[in-house]
């Protein structure tokens, strides 16, 4: 099956799990349209499992701490198990539908030296924290295509399908191995500090944006400088720690719009606000629209 998607679901820490497909299947096939999702954009998140993509309609952006891939319809991407990433509409676009398939490599991992000289490299590889698939490229084509099979069997299933499936996900692996060989042989283990101490930072800020956070707190969290917080943020993410903490609680704030009844003053208390006067100004500043508007507007039906 396609789970269609328009809110990601992750833990306190950051981390996403993957959709229940049943029967104990280690891989997912998502669609969505980020133009659906709080912000236009799927949260800076991570997972243990590996993800490729391509992009079916609109421009869009996928951001790793290492930079900001552009991707245009046709194109695709696959990103690492454990990589901080974020995706989002390029601006100006309406629609911005995405075909998404995630799945473990220990799907992989039963046939002898495999993991050591093909999924253990690519998984530790530093500089592979996205590699772009680019539909004009004729080393990239296979990609795309073997994953447009894939959507097309998770959508049909027909029967035997999810041995059909595995088959293609070891063909994937392959062509993804042999794209990204080159990195692989330039590319010794790099150091996990800075990805961590980032995920770190912003497990802190998901879990307290509720309450005052200041810097000097965020550096007690991760046991660093005032310095090096800023540095994380400015490197990794692009952003100050405090536009990154406006932006979360703006988030979360258009989700309790979408989803619940709590009134707008009672909301802003629940972000983290000082006043609903100033949740209203910097929520406008961000949609466009008033908080009651942005609700009518993306008002989700209750079940």
């Amino acid at each position: 099956m396609i789970h269609r998607l328009n809110a990601l679901s992750l833990s306190e820490k950051l981390h996403e799990s993957m959709q229940d497909s049943g029967e104990d299947l280690r891989f997912a096939a998502i669609e969505a349209n980020l133009a659906e999702y709080a912000d236009k954009c799927a949260t800076w998140h991570w997972h243990e499992f590996v993800e490729f993509a391509c992009v079916l309609e609109g421009e869009q952006e996928c951001c790793t701490p290492g930079g900001v891939t552009r991707l245009r319809p046709g194109d695709g991407y696959f990103v690492n198990a454990s990589v901080l990433h974020l995706n989002r509409m390029v601006p100006g676009c309406s629609r911005a539908r995405l075909r998404v398939f995630q799945f473990e490599t220990a799907l992989l991992t039963g046939a002898g030296a495999a993991p050591r000289r093909y999924i253990a490299p690519v998984e530790r590889c530093a500089s592979l924290e996205v590699l772009p698939l680019r539909r004009e490229d004729p080393a990239h084509r296979p990609l795309l295509d073997t994953l447009s099979r894939l959507f097309g069997l998770c959508e049909q299933e027909p029967r035997c399908y999810e041995l059909d499936v595995l088959a293609l996900t070891f063909l994937l692996w392959r062509q993804l191995y042999q794209a990204a060989e080159p990195l692989l042989t330039q590319s010794a283990p790099g150091p996990e500090a800075p990805m961590e101490r980032l995920k770190a930072l912003l497990t802190h800020v998901h879990l307290h944006f509720a309450e005052p956070l200041s810097v000097p707190e965020l550096a007690r969290a991760a046991h660093i400088s005032e310095r090096e917080v800023y540095r994380a943020f400015r490197q990794g993410l692009d952003t100050t720690p405090t536009l990154y903490l406006l932006r979360h609680r703006l988030n979360h704030a258009a989700r309790m719009l979408a989803e619940g009844d709590a009134s707008v003053t009672e909301i802003s208390i629940a972000c983290g606000f000082s006043s609903p006067s100033y949740f209203c100004k910097a929520f406008h500043d961000l949609t466009g629209l008033s908080p009651r508007d942005f609700r009518r507007a993306n008002r989700v039906p209750a079940r």
